[in-house]
């Protein structure tokens, strides 16, 4: 009964993780002190345990979930029971009972549209509307159950439990321990990895389905939008590309702001698992790349963040920039390039940059995502391209160059 108690309070750990209201956080913490002191009693209950749930296997549902079960980590016993209706409504839950086989210490909620559509037995429970961890079970085999903890990172998905969003398997439920030679922890995590893989799969189709009804998803996935500034490639619902092509452009003076918008044929994260995104830029015959420069020296790799972000996406939530001159920031990539064409450049002249976003793993460039080319042209007034670029002080050009002979 002493693991049973200690399997009761990993759970309600779990469950108090990212909770930052203080009464919650406290009967959080209090509930966890009740099981403890409920388990010093049982435990001097000896040989009552397994009879106690052993009932639980006699019962039949339309699920095949109820039975006695046992944890793989403290190899103690819990009662599971699939419940499809209470008080004459359909709620299709999973009572899961650690210690009273007539109170369920959690009661998890069925993820109805996974089942009906890919015949995948998902459950959920919140601690609270505002957490971030949550915990899930899913069966990964006939009578085996992975226990999930996950976190809700990327907050603008409508979907309780967002298919993108962070899971770990922390333990394993079987109703053999037999099962267990097949089912650790480990193997319930590839299987966990292949069942949200089908769904994610599943959701980027239906995704991509509705975002070709947008006519700046369809005519440029595959590809980059530029615009002058960051505001007219931003959109505010996800999956919903309000932007105008009409604002778009394909030529700016050198030196001013560009801002660009990749569009993808699939989300990163299922296109190339694993990856994140890297950006090259190329004129005037040279090319600088992101990942590259961010791994040659203390420099580059303090002012050139890995990207990350998005990559449960169709495109870039919020645009990137070669220079912003709105708010003075620059991609250090970009002005590398500039340092290094900068004997190229010649007033009056008009000059082809082309940026390709690439998915990116193991120290290399795998697949190029989107590219797009734009026009640049060097200003003949000496207030532009001359003053934004080659100024002594505050010109681009010369605060890289100031801040690599640091």
């Amino acid at each position: 009964m002493k693991k049973q108690t200690l399997l009761t309070a990993i759970f309600s750990l779990f469950l108090i993780i990212g909770i930052n209201n203080t009464v919650e956080a406290q009967l959080g913490r209090s509930l966890i002190k009740s099981m403890r002191k409920k388990g010093k009693k049982n435990k001097k209950k000896k040989g009552n345990t397994k009879a106690k749930f052993a009932e639980f296997s006699s019962e039949n549902d339309e699920m095949k979930i109820s039975g006695q079960y046992f944890s793989f980590k403290e190899k103690s016993d819990m009662g599971l029971r699939f419940v499809k209706s209470a008080e004459g409504k359909i709620v299709n839950q999973l009572h899961v009972f650690f210690t009273d086989p007539d109170n369920p210490t959690y009661k998890f909620t069925m993820k109805e549209s996974y089942y009906r559509k890919h015949q995948i037995k998902m459950f959920f429970v919140w601690p609270s509307a505002s957490a971030s961890s949550y915990i899930e079970m899913v069966e990964v085999d006939p009578g085996v159950f992975a226990v999930i903890s996950g976190n809700r990172s990327l907050d603008r998905y409508e979907d309780p439990i967002p298919l993108f969003a962070t899971r770990e398997v922390v333990n394993v439920f079987a109703k053999d321990m037999t099962q267990f030679d097949t089912w650790d922890i480990e193997t319930a995590q590839a299987k966990l990895d292949m069942i949200v893989g089908t769904l994610k799969g599943a959701a980027s189709d239906k995704t991509k389905k509705k975002l070709m009804k947008y006519d700046v998803y369809k005519n440029y996935v595959g590809k980059i939008a530029f615009a002058k500034s960051t505001n007219v490639l931003r959109n505010q619902k996800d999956n919903q590309p309000t932007e105008k092509e009409a604002n778009f452009i394909t030529k700016q003076i050198l030196g001013e702001t560009v801002a660009f918008k990749p569009y993808f044929e699939k989300p990163l994260e299922q296109s190339h698992p694993g990856a994140w995104f890297n950006i090259t830029y190329e004129m005037a015959g040279q090319k600088t790349d992101r990942e590259a420069l961010r791994n040659s020296s203390s420099v580059f790799g303090n002012n050139i963040p890995q990207i990350d972000d998005d990559k449960g996406r169709f495109y870039f939530w919020f645009p990137r920039v070669t220079i912003n001159t709105s708010n003075n920031v620059a991609d250090y990539a970009f002005l590398e390039l500039l340092r290094l064409t900068q004997d190229k450049l010649t007033a009056g002249k008009i000059y082809d940059l082309k940026i390709t976003i690439w998915a990116y793993k193991d120290g290399a460039n795998i697949d190029p995502v989107a590219s797009g080319t734009i026009q640049l042209e060097y200003a003949t007034d000496a207030n532009k391209t001359k003053k934004r670029l080659f100024e002594p002080v505050h010109g681009w050009v010369s605060k890289i160059e100031d801040v690599l002979d640091e």
